[in-house]
């Protein structure tokens, strides 16, 4: 074969190549993983509190509620510090609430103290950033897995009307975790990302200053549609859950908290890669 036959057979190999693995795929993913966009759902909420000092026995209170939470996203891949593909995503969520605060009105040991039953006002901020490197998968590269790890920040704050004081919380946290995403056709990217962390350092404050330490486990479902070339419409299924274990004696503590299944909508568009 001369080199001129060969010059065609090579374009012809390319061309076949272009068409079975088409780059608008792996390119869908991209457009996603370099995206700003707002967010707004709905988000249950249940917790439970129990008194140390009491042994863990009895008293237990619940707060539970429907929140309406409201977010930011940025998420970008690009190079940097000469690594392909290394992937960052931040993300500011902030969430109101009435819930309904049930149990007793102090936790002194034996389970005495009045029982309660009221409505109470709950308000939560919450950061979270991620890095992590992404790999396109198999010759079509429709799927792609990005392994990451995190850290994050959560504060909420909520009224205790029936005591006269409110309860405030803050953690730090970190996290490792994966998201997985595949490219489907009529430019829907479809993904899922797990994490397990444990909160490093937090503190409840209801006039004790009590600290407490968390394991934390997260989950998301994510279905993205690029409707035009800058703009993205996107639903999110999240839950997650926090398990407490404060020193003993601290006082009132929440041994679990879950989120439930958090539903989101968001708007949002492409921004370039730096």
């Amino acid at each position: 074969m001369d080199a001129k036959n060969a010059r065609r057979g090579l374009a012809v190999l390319l061309g076949w190549a272009a068409g079975a693995a088409p780059l608008h795929a792996n390119e869908a993913i991209d457009s996603v993983n370099n995206q700003e966009s707002l967010a707004g759902g709905i988000a249950p909420l249940h917790a439970s509190e129990v008194a140390a000092s009491a042994g863990g026995a009895p008293g237990v209170d619940t707060a539970s509620g429907t929140r309406f939470v409201f977010g930011y996203e940025a998420a970008r891949t690009r190079t940097l510090l000469g690594i392909p593909d290394l992937y960052t995503d931040f993300d500011l969520t902030l969430g109101v609430a009435t819930l309904r605060y049930a149990g007793l009105d102090s936790a002194p040991p034996a389970g005495a103290g009045q029982p309660l039953n009221q409505a109470a006002t709950y308000v939560e901020e919450e950061l979270r950033l991620r890095l992590g490197k992404s790999f396109a998968l198999f010759p079509a590269r429709r799927w792609a897995l990005t392994p990451f790890v995190g850290i994050s920040q959560k504060a909420w704050a909520r009224d205790a009307t029936a005591t006269g004081s409110a309860t405030f919380y803050d953690q730090g946290g970190a996290e490792a975790g994966v998201l997985a995403q595949a490219s489907l056709p009529g430019q829907f990217v479809l993904g899922v990302d797990a994490a397990v962390g444990r909160v490093l350092a937090a503190v409840i404050t209801d006039g004790a200053g009590n600290q407490v330490t968390a394991k934390a486990v997260s989950y998301a479902l994510h279905l993205d549609h690029r409707t035009f070339p800058d703009w993205h419409q996107r639903l999110e299924l999240r839950q997650g859950t926090l398990r407490y274990a404060p020193a003993a004696g601290s006082g009132v503590f929440e041994p679990q908290r879950t989120s439930g299944l958090t539903i989101l909508f968001s708007v949002g568009g492409e921004v370039s890669v730096l």
